[in-house]
């Protein structure tokens, strides 16, 4: 019962730590030196590609498994081992603060309670500071609510049971590129246009 969650939970750490890593790398570059050779990359892998809003869009749409999610314009969507990527607007040093790994699937879990108790678990299996904050909502749904922090970076995972379907956020945003207060705005922007369409 609680082997899908875990195996959700898990994989949503690994693409967050993956992810991390690559923005750390991507961070390490000199963008003060605008005469240095272009460089560019290609996708992780070939399912990863980037989506951008449209000028004079309404946003950059994520969706998975019926559960959609709007960014507004400056934001990116990119697909990473099936799972919407939505990365932060850069800075003028062209670096983006964080992202939200999105994620949507069934589930045996009964409710939300149960949900956000088991990816809790999870999570202080790496996170030990992790914590349970009071549940949010977002497009008339109810979230659970859990976040770390710790030197590098912090974390907010918001998730809830909808029907027989669970879906959620795993937000990471660097320290160094934004306060609490930012990263709350950051995902404020994004979390209520939660839409869950089954």
């Amino acid at each position: 019962m609680t082997g899908s969650r875990t195996l959700l939970s898990r994989r949503l750490a690994l693409s967050a730590v993956s992810i991390v890593a690559a923005f750390v790398l991507c961070s390490c570059g000199d963008a003060d030196d605008p005469s240095g050779p272009e460089t560019t990359s290609s996708p992780s892998s070939p399912e990863a590609t980037e989506s951008q809003a449209e000028p004079g869009s309404e946003g950059v749409v994520a969706e998975v498994d019926g559960a959609q999610l709007t960014a507004p314009d400056g934001w990116t969507v990119v697909m990473e081992d099936g799972s919407p990527v939505i990365g932060a607007p850069k800075d003028a040093g062209g670096y983006s603060p964080g992202f939200g790994v999105f994620d949507a699937d069934m589930t045996l879990l009964a409710n939300t309670d149960e949900l956000a108790a088991t990816a809790l678990k999870v999570l202080k299996g790496s996170r030990p500071d992790a914590k349970r904050l009071p549940d949010v909502e977002f497009g008339g749904v109810t979230f659970y609510h859990l976040r770390s922090t710790n030197d590098v970076n912090s974390y907010d995972e918001y998730g809830s049971v909808i029907g027989d379907s669970e879906a959620s956020v795993a937000w990471t945003f660097l320290n160094d590129f934004a306060s609490r207060e930012q990263i709350d705005e950051m995902i404020n922007q994004v979390m209520p246009t939660f839409k869950f369409e089954g």
